[in-house]
């Protein structure tokens, strides 16, 4: 059908079309240069609106030149096609259109919403094909919330990470004012969550203190930023302290960050729950939402737990970057949503970067990751304390000399000293010695690539 209206068109002195955005056998639907709509009907179909649903006189307008009827929208008001769009932004159009699907499913129980125009400013919805029995309204009206993605409001849990931007209980008051049958989202049990949390403190409470090798300031902020809040927890939560807040480690690779949260883990003994690209990403648009709610409802229903979110700027830097598409967008508030309630629930969050620049500044404030730590790559002194706590499991023979192995390890990836243990080992082994001397370790350190240089496999 060609367009009803050509471009241009005036609406008003200052008002005119721009362009057309939806279409249907009858129907179109134009944008203007204010930003507002314009319905234009064919004049059959407008003349079995104004039978079937008493529209008032003087609703439509006559086209000037052509057939048919024309609706211009006033300012902030939709007019949309609920299968073609467009789609709403704003909560007041979400609850605008349920009380408008209320209205006209009450009057036409076999109204199809598929095929029906939304009019906003008068609360209507115009089909523009037959009635049926039993059409799948429930559809039509997710796929309208969704912003045309097909997935029915009766699947409340799908379509609420979906539309993380709306809260939970808006969405369900919504949708039963429309008339649909949702299940209110499962809540965490307050009670068994109170027991687990009790039992964990019980646990850790007859813990020795936790030891971080190495890493003598992250040991500390574990003991008392964290440990000591779940152990003392009615304590903190008289003076308004609840459980410990989300927590972002930041640093170059190789600095400990994985290690040090790994160890914490090992320590509390509770569940464990990890969001990186392997677990998470997708290419398809949505599904890496849908994943990253799944993991944080996970750990709210096994909480007390730990989540760990790895290289998190994979999936939270900034919006505002250039090519920062609309699914990322939703991919950030989705995280942004979940993170308060995650911890509110008892889900000790980490996350770790080597890019804390490139984070989303809405995700690292206070009320999301209350704490920022830096982890830079340790030094001899650090080195040195690790290197005693693991050479305790290895037989040592009496004239290594600790402190030079340390030096040389300094500031290089906390791997280099895995590698190093590993290499003076095998050594030890190739000369049939019951334990490991001076001489292996200095094998093993040869055996390092200097620091600006990278390994390479294979001959050479």
């Amino acid at each position: 059908m060609n367009a009803l209206l050509p471009r241009g068109y005036l609406i008003t002195q200052d008002r005119k079309v721009t362009k057309m955005i939806a279409e249907g056998d009858a129907w179109q639907i134009f944008l203007t240069n204010h930003g507002t709509y314009v319905l234009a009907v064919l004049p059959q179909l407008y003349a079995r609106w104004c039978k079937d649903h008493a529209l008032p006189v003087g609703l439509f307008q006559k086209i000037e030149g052509a057939e048919g009827f024309i609706l211009p929208s006033a300012n902030g008001y939709l007019i949309a096609s609920v299968d073609k769009g467009p789609f709403p932004k704003k909560q007041a159009q979400i609850e605008a259109f349920s009380v408008a699907v209320q209205k006209s499913l009450k009057e036409s129980p076999a109204l199809d919403l598929r095929n029906a125009i939304y009019v906003e400013e008068f609360s209507l919805l115009l089909p523009t094909a037959p009635d049926i029995e039993n059409a799948d309204n429930g559809a039509a009206y997710g796929r309208w919330l969704a912003g045309g993605i097909g997935i029915s409001i009766t699947n409340f849990d799908r379509m609420s990470e979906i539309l993380s931007w709306l809260p939970g209980d808006v969405l369900l008051q919504c949708a039963q004012t429309a008339g649909f049958d949702v299940e209110k989202p499962k809540e965490t049990n307050k009670e068994e969550l109170a027991l687990r949390r009790e039992s964990a403190k019980t646990a850790l409470m007859d813990k020795e203190r936790f030891v971080l090798p190495g890493r003598p300031e992250l040991e500390a902020f574990f003991n008392e930023s964290i440990i000591d809040i779940v152990i003392n927890q009615e304590q903190y939560a008289r003076m308004g302290i609840g459980f410990p807040g989300a927590t972002v480690l930041h640093g170059p690779p190789g600095s400990g960050k994985t290690y040090a949260v790994e160890r914490l883990a090992e320590y509390l003994q509770w569940p464990r729950f990890d969001i990186d690209s392997d677990t998470v990403a997708s290419p398809y648009i949505h599904d890496t939402s849908k994943k990253v709610a799944e993991v944080f409802e996970q750990a709210i229903s096994n909480a007390p737990s730990i989540l760990v979110i790895d290289e998190m700027e994979a999936f939270l830097s900034n919006r505002n970057n250039f090519g920062s598409g609309t699914h990322h967008v939703e991919e950030v508030a989705e995280f942004l949503r979940k993170i308060p309630e995650a911890v509110e629930a008892g889900v000790l969050i980490f996350a770790m970067t080597n890019l804390l620049d490139t984070i989303d500044p809405a995700v690292i404030r206070k009320g999301r990751f209350d704490n920022i730590i830096e982890v830079k790559l340790a030094n001899a002194d650090e080195i040195q304390g690790l290197l005693v706590h693991k050479l305790q499991e290895l037989p040592i023979a009496e004239d290594v000399c600790i402190r030079p192995i340390a030096e040389k390890l300094a500031d290089r990836p906390l791997s280099d000293v895995a590698f190093i243990l590993r290499e003076a080992g095998k050594a030890a082994i190739k000369q049939n010695l019951d334990v490991i001397d001076q001489h292996c370790f200095d094998v093993a350190i040869e055996q390092l690539v200097p620091k600006e240089e990278k390994r390479r496999i294979g001959f050479v």
